[in-house]
């Protein structure tokens, strides 16, 4: 969690165990009903603030500690009556009803936990396979954040298939990208203007040249959809 989801929990806590202290000035079954609004409040505020917590029974936890805390100062302030202590029990039924009907809302986002809901646009990673919000994937480098981080590649090491698809390895030159030189990298010459990328920056690129923006034929499936050919660029190899 971050900082700005941790101060607005604690800050949205705070609220709502106000709101079971203000309850505990009541008979005891309004007490108890303070304890299951504060606990929908809480998981309310919650959801408006866009704050996901990393374990569904965290959920359950401070829904209860939010009751048990104003039932706590509302029994120190002289309301004696044990039944007020069903609170925390009530609240914690809430947030469990709360949890079973959410878990059938749809899917998270695989990386920060985030639902993604209609309104939320998700990708599914060509590299690792995680299907991620836009706050996780890299627009840039079409990659989850996760795989730009940790360099995972989408091409196969193997030889073959980069002598399939850009031809036999390059003795000479530099990478255009990274000026590697041909004894320390395999590089590989661009199909349309022949300029050599090494193998680590063909795949970085997505199997697209960084002179013409020539694409290699025959991508891996899921990469293909997002490096669909211009009508320009088939023009222009054809």
């Amino acid at each position: 969690m971050t900082a700005r989801s941790i101060l607005t929990t604690v800050a949205c806590f705070l609220f709502c165990t106000f709101m079971q202290f203000g309850g505990t000035l009541a008979p005891p079954p309004w007490t108890i009903g303070a304890g299951a609004i504060s606990a929908a409040v809480f998981l309310m505020l919650l959801r408006f603030f866009d704050v996901e917590l990393p374990f569904a029974w965290l959920r359950i936890l401070l829904c209860a500690c939010v009751s048990a805390a104003g039932v706590a100062g509302g029994f120190a302030s002289g309301n004696s009556n044990l039944l007020i202590w069903w609170s925390p029990v009530a609240a914690a039924g809430v947030a469990i009803f709360w949890w079973a009907v959410t878990r059938g809302l749809g899917k998270r986002c695989q990386l920060c936990n985030r639902w993604l809901r209609r309104s939320v646009v998700s990708f599914g990673c060509p590299r690792c396979g995680l299907v991620v919000c836009e706050q996780c994937w890299e627009f840039d480098h079409l990659r989850c954040r996760l795989c730009e981080q940790n360099r995972v590649p989408a091409f196969p090491p193997d030889g073959r298939w980069w002598d399939r698809h850009l031809g036999a390895r390059v003795n000479h030159g530099r990478c255009q990208i990274c000026q590697t030189t041909s004894d320390q990298a395999d590089l590989r010459s661009c199909g349309r203007c022949g300029r050599p990328q090494c193998r680590e920056c063909w795949d970085y690129a997505n199997g697209q040249c960084s002179r013409c923006n020539w694409i290699m034929d025959d991508l891996p499936e899921p990469l293909r959809p997002y490096m669909l050919k211009t009508p320009a660029a088939s023009h222009l190899e054809n």
